[in-house]
């Protein structure tokens, strides 16, 4: 019996939380995915947040509206993944982002990934990986159940 597993896509600056066989999708463009499960239960959300201004980034300093704007809601998903699954204790995450080729493009998502790994660490929420791309656009799925992170890269 093959099932089919349903899908459930994330737009930017929204995310999703399940405590069922779901898979989470979101296209990434100049933003970042972070993947947070449960090793031994199945719930687990999906955060998709922009890395900062659309166009080239000629200053890698974050503005503080993208950083406050980042941390409400990764500690929304965090709540939210406590109240779906609160006996859940081992916490981890995998972060996915595509990001710019441009000029300060990297240093900008290093810094925002260097506050968020920080942000997760406090919550006892431990990043596993980072994967950072500069192709044109990025389509990630993800399978809290399983802790399954796919990338469909397309040609830049």
């Amino acid at each position: 019996m093959n099932e089919r597993v349903l899908e459930q896509a994330v737009g930017a600056d929204d995310f999703a939380v399940v405590d069922e066989d779901v898979t989470l999708t979101a296209t990434l463009q100049a933003s970042f995915a972070i993947c947070i499960y449960d090793a031994l239960e199945e719930s687990g959300g999906l955060i998709h947040l922009r890395s900062g201004e659309h166009g080239p980034a000629r200053n890698p300093e974050l503005t503080d509206n993208t950083l406050l704007s980042n941390l409400a809601l990764l500690e929304r998903t965090l709540r939210a993944l406590q109240a779906v699954s609160p006996r859940a204790q081992h916490w981890q995450a995998k972060l996915v982002a595509q990001i710019e080729d441009a000029p300060g493009a990297r240093e900008r998502f290093l810094a925002l990934q260097d506050f968020v790994g920080a942000y997760l660490l406090d919550s006892r929420v431990k990043l596993l990986s980072a994967r950072i791309s500069q192709r044109a656009q990025m389509r990630i799925r993800f399978r809290p159940s399983m802790g399954q992170v796919q990338t469909d890269e397309a040609a830049g």
